[in-house]
C-alpha cells in the first residue's frame, strides 16, 4: 500500500473517532410545565386462547392528564381521569371513572413506593396484565446517547416459590424520530419473566406455570417533557393445574392459556 493509502486510512480513522466523540448526549427528564393538560387516546386489543377456545376484546379510552403542581424538588404531581371508555362498542358509565393523583420524580420514578396487591384466582388474568403490561418510562440519572441502555427493577413482593418477585425492565435509546411535527427520542422497552403462582387450601391446590414477555416503544418529546406516543405488545402463556379431593380421590384439571395484549397510546393535545 502506498503512503497515500495509509494516510487516507489514518484520516478516515481520525474522522470516525471525532464523530464518535461528538455524539449527542442528553439528560432525559420529565419537565412538563405546571398546568399543562395532556389528552390521550389509548387503544387496547386483547386476544385470549383457553384450551383452544378464543375470545377477543377491544377497548378505547380517552385519558386526561394535568400537571397540577411542581414541587420545589422538581417532582411533578399528575392528576388523571378517564373521560370516556368504550369496550367492544359499549360505552361504560362515566361514574365508574375515578380521579387518580400520582407524584413522580423528574426521572419518572414514583415519589412513594408502589405496592402490588397479591394475585387472586378470580382476577388472575387482569392482575397479570396490570402488573406486566403497565410498565412506565423511567430515565437514568446520567446523560445518554444513541445506543445507551439502562434498567429499572420492580419489587413485586411475592413469597417463594411465587414469581415474579423482582421484575427487571430494560430500556434502550434507539434514535430520534418524528411524531407528527415533533422531534422525539425513540426509546425501546423490554422485559421477560417466568410466571409461577401457587394457591393451597385443605384438600385443594392450584398451580400456574408459564412466562411473560413485553416489547414496546416510547416516543419522548424533550420539548414537551413527556412522551407523545407509546406502543407495546404483552404475551402471557401459562398452564393452570388444579387438584381437589372429592371425598374418594383427587380430581385434576388442566387449562392452557395464551393471551396477547397490544396497546397503542397517542397524545391528541397539545
Amino acid at each position: 500500500m502506498s503512503k497515500f493509502g495509509w494516510w487516507s486510512l489514518v484520516v478516515a480513522f481520525a474522522l470516525w473517532l471525532s464523530a464518535l466523540g461528538a455524539q449527542e448526549r442528553v439528560a432525559l427528564r420529565f419537565s412538563v410545565r405546571e398546568g399543562t393538560r395532556l389528552l390521550w387516546h389509548i387503544r387496547t386489543q386483547s386476544r385470549q386462547l383457553v384450551n383452544m377456545r378464543g375470545k377477543t376484546e377491544t377497548m378505547e379510552m380517552w385519558l386526561l392528564e394535568e400537571v397540577e403542581t411542581i414541587r420545589p424538588n422538581g417532582n411533578l404531581v399528575w392528576v388523571s381521569q378517564v373521560t370516556r371508555c368504550v369496550v367492544d362498542g359499549q360505552v361504560l358509565p362515566a361514574d365508574q371513572f375515578e380521579v387518580t393523583v400520582t407524584e413522580l420524580t423528574p426521572l419518572g420514578y414514583p415519589a412513594q413506593p408502589i405496592t402490588f396487591p397479591p394475585p387472586s384466582l378470580e382476577r388472575l388474568d387482569d392482575w397479570l396484565v396490570e402488573l406486566l403490561g403497565g410498565v412506565s418510562l423511567v430515565f437514568p440519572a446520567t446523560e445518554v446517547g444513541v445506543g445507551s441502555q439502562w434498567q429499572h427493577q420492580l419489587v413485586i413482593g411475592l413469597k417463594p416459590p411465587n414469581e415474579p418477585r423482582r421484575l427487571t425492565v430494560s430500556y434502550r435509546l434507539e434514535k430520534q424520530e418524528l411524531v407528527g411535527k415533533h422531534d422525539c427520542w425513540r426509546i425501546a422497552v423490554h422485559h421477560q419473566t417466568p410466571v409461577r403462582l401457587v394457591w393451597q387450601w385443605r384438600g385443594a391446590s392450584v398451580t400456574v406455570n408459564g412466562s411473560a414477555k413485553l416489547d414496546g416503544v416510547f416516543w419522548f418529546d424533550p420539548k414537551l417533557g413527556a412522551p407523545r406516543q407509546r406502543r407495546a405488545t404483552l404475551v402471557i402463556s401459562y398452564t393452570r393445574e388444579s387438584e381437589q379431593w372429592d371425598g374418594l380421590k383427587f380430581v385434576q384439571q388442566t387449562q392452557f392459556v395464551n393471551q396477547t395484549v397490544e396497546t397503542e397510546a397517542r397524545l391528541l393535545s397539545p
